[in-house]
């Protein structure tokens, strides 16, 4: 074995067989299976050789030398055990000859590439039996020295550490992933050390797209709704005057694009021996969308209770009416000669009752069509068609109802109009709209225009009442929606929604405008057959 050079066994370089202190003289009278060489009673008269055997074996690391062939030249005890080399034997064989199970590992490679290269390495490889070894290869005169520590139950420990570290980095990534779905976050605040944890997801339930580089109690404060904020501000201070343990505030908060947002937040409290408040820790949760649902659940019902309402009052009114008609004629009828049946009188009763059996027909098929609606029921038989002499019959049929409201109704129909269409749904629309103008336009005249216009069917009605005003044009189309302010004029508010759903269904629009001079002018327009 060549020593270091200029090392403390530069002296022995030059030994020979005939030195009794020579390696070779050691190792032929050293036993092959005994860990040490027997040492001379005077320690003062050892080898610096035998020193060095000596030392080798004592080292709680494995130590390896090898020719520029990769023999093995010589090795410890510890190195046959941890390699499973055959001690005493195995001088003369590379490691991976005397023992196959290393070649094609990590060490086996490693140090064909220190023989090849002759460069100092330092690199880790797990054995076959599973043995983790850290090894320093350097090459030292003709040799390379091999030395190897057993770092097996440090290598398991850091396997076990990353282990545990990448499954609290999985479950940390779930929970974020849990949070962000939630529209939640978590947030501490440490009183002793002045400390605010956040997650990532807490500035912006705040309203910002990034984090800030910080978030206080006033910035906190700040966001709140005026309304809010001395509840809030209540509930912080009383956790430092009494011994509440936890509690819960709902609050708006102001984002920075001038929306608000509703959150939820549920605070523990943790304290000391002595009841003083060390940490403040919490979950918040975006509770906007449920706010909105509520909102809604309470106006569908405050909408039910309004239609509940209307529906008793408007379906009643018919029936009271016929109820007087009937009773009128029940007493006529018992004044025996009076009037005969087919006098002014009974005829004018007669009108009067159909009128309101129509009206009271008219508002219980309204409901059966919503229903069918909210049900995707209404069904419809399209059929190609003229739409000019369906208006035209129908502001005729209306005549009589005008003249009686002392409303002048007039038309301009230029014809013809090809379409295809529902007969019984568009005389509904074109009745819906009419009935609608006579309502509404407080006695104006009312005008009805049908025409062809850029490739479309344009009907207009229009009358010149109050109007619609412009924030009102788009609701007056839902359900049960009448127009705000406006005196009472009775229906159910489904008329618009409806003659909306039809026309959709036949592929054109509706919509309501200011008319020349004022009042309201509701438009419809229909694709023209074959154009």
């Amino acid at each position: 074995m060549s020593p270091l050079p200029g090392g403390p066994f530069e002296a022995v370089r030059h030994a020979s067989k005939d030195d009794p202190s020579s390696p070779d003289a050691v190792s032929a009278r050293t036993p092959k299976d005994t860990h040490l060489p027997p040492l001379p009673a005077d320690e003062a008269s050892m080898s610096a050789q035998t020193r060095l055997q000596v030392l080798r074996e004592m080292m709680a690391e494995a130590f390896l030398a090898l020719d520029a062939q990769g023999t093995i030249h010589e090795l410890n005890h510890r190195a046959a055990s941890l390699l499973g080399l055959p001690y005493g034997t195995c001088e003369g064989m590379t490691p991976w000859a005397a023992q196959p199970m290393l070649a094609g590992t990590t060490l086996h490679e490693r140090l064909l590439d220190a023989l090849a290269t002759r460069e100092p390495a330092r690199f880790l490889s797990e054995l076959p039996s599973g043995v983790w070894l850290e090894l320093s290869v350097r090459p030292v005169g003709g040799e390379t020295w091999v030395l190897a520590t057993d770092i097996t139950r440090r290598q398991r420990a850091e396997n076990e550490v990353a282990r545990t570290e990448e499954r609290f980095r999985q479950l940390g990534e779930r929970f974020q992933v849990a949070l962000e779905s939630a529209q939640m976050a978590v947030w501490e605040t440490n009183l002793v050390t002045g400390q605010v944890f956040r997650s990532e997801g807490h500035d912006r339930l705040y309203g910002y797209p990034q984090p800030l580089e910080e978030w206080t109690h006033e910035q906190f404060l700040a966001s709140l709704h005026p309304d809010d904020r001395p509840e809030v501000e209540a509930q912080v201070s009383a956790i430092f005057h009494n011994d509440v343990l936890s509690y819960s505030s709902t609050f708006r908060t102001h984002w920075p694009d001038g929306s608000w947002h509703w959150l939820i937040s549920r605070s523990r409290v943790i304290r000391d021996a002595n009841g003083k408040v060390m940490v403040v820790r919490g979950a918040i949760l975006d509770i906007t969308a449920l706010k909105e649902t509520e909102e809604a659940l309470q106006e569908a019902v405050r909408t039910r209770d309004d239609f509940l309402s209307v529906a008793s009052h408007e379906l009643r009114t018919p029936l009271t009416s016929l109820r007087l008609q009937v009773d009128l004629l029940r007493r006529m009828s018992e004044n025996k000669g009076d009037e005969p049946v087919g006098s002014e009188k009974v005829t004018t009763r007669l009108d009067a009752a159909d009128r309101q059996l129509k009206r009271l027909a008219a508002l219980l098929d309204n409901l059966l069509d919503v229903s069918r609606i909210r049900t995707g029921k209404l069904d419809f038989e399209l059929a190609s068609g003229d739409l000019a002499p369906l208006v035209q019959d129908l502001v005729g049929r209306f005549a009589d109802e005008a003249k009686q409201a002392g409303v002048e109704l007039d038309m301009r129909v230029e014809g013809p109009a090809p379409c295809r269409f529902d007969k019984l749904r568009m005389e509904q629309v074109v009745s819906n709209l009419i009935a609608n103008a006579l309502r509404y336009g407080q006695g104006t005249p009312v005008h009805v225009a049908l025409r062809q216009q850029d490739g479309q069917l344009r009907l207009t009605v229009r009358d010149g009442g109050p109007g619609v005003p412009a924030t009102e044009r788009e609701r007056i189309f839902q359900r049960f929606a009448q127009v705000q302010g406006s005196a009472r004029t009775g229906g159910l508010g489904l008329g618009l929604y409806i003659v909306r759903q039809i026309l959709e269904a036949h592929g054109g629009r509706v919509w309501v405008e200011e008319a020349p001079g004022g009042g309201a002018a509701f438009v419809v327009t229909l694709p023209v057959e074959g154009a």
